[in-house]
């Protein structure tokens, strides 16, 4: 897919330029882009993009191009999970020779392709890298696994979204799953565990 896209993007004849701009602006508003954000990437006239936003949805582009906070992510651990994996790909097609609007694409199809349950919709994956490139995220190690993840930038750890999902269901001791309860503080051991340091601190009682 991405040696195609460099292929054409190789091209300079006029008409291969406009056929793969509109090719691009089909699939990002077949993938839920706004009218701003195609416009944005492929340099199509927002007219253009709002007309083909209505004839493939049958309805209007909504308003706007990109989220302006990180609000939206830091909600849920599980949608900060997701959003490392994007950051993970974004940089990965950040080598191709691939115009914006196709990198954008390919991160976008792979990131669907590597989720059960995608929590990201299209304008979402397009902001992770922009935290990214301002500084409002920043590239950290995970202590727990040694992989990469992002996270704001000043907030304190380094446990990564995926591993704190992790923990959430297993003992951070012997890492048996945890029974989840609906309701009350959140139990990080299980219950062999905390029956082993109890015993500890008795027989350590003076």
């Amino acid at each position: 897919m991405s040696g195609q896209a460099d292929r054409g993007a190789e091209c300079d004849a006029e008409l291969c330029v406009q056929t793969r701009i509109l090719q691009e602006a089909i699939c990002l508003t077949r993938h839920g882009a706004r009218a701003g954000l195609v416009s944005q990437l492929t340099g199509l006239e927002k007219t253009v993009a709002n007309r083909l936003y209505r004839q493939l949805h049958g309805r209007p582009s909504p308003s706007g191009q990109l989220p302006f906070a990180d609000t939206w992510y830091l909600k849920r651990d599980g949608r900060m999970a997701q959003a490392a994996l994007v950051w993970q790909l974004s940089r990965r097609f950040a080598e191709s020779r691939s115009t914006p609007a196709r990198r954008l694409i390919d991160v976008y199809e792979c990131y669907l392709w590597l989720v059960t349950e995608p929590l990201l919709d299209i304008m979402r994956v397009a902001f992770v890298p922009h935290l990214v490139t301002v500084q409002e995220w920043e590239e950290r190690i995970c202590g727990q696994c040694g992989l990469a993840y992002v996270a704001p930038r000043g907030t304190i750890g380094t446990t990564c979204w995926s591993c704190r999902l992790y923990f959430r269901h297993r003992c951070r001791h012997c890492g048996a799953p945890l029974t989840v309860r609906p309701t009350g503080r959140h139990r990080d051991v299980c219950t062999a565990c905390q029956r082993s340091r109890h015993r500890q601190s008795f027989r350590t009682w003076p």
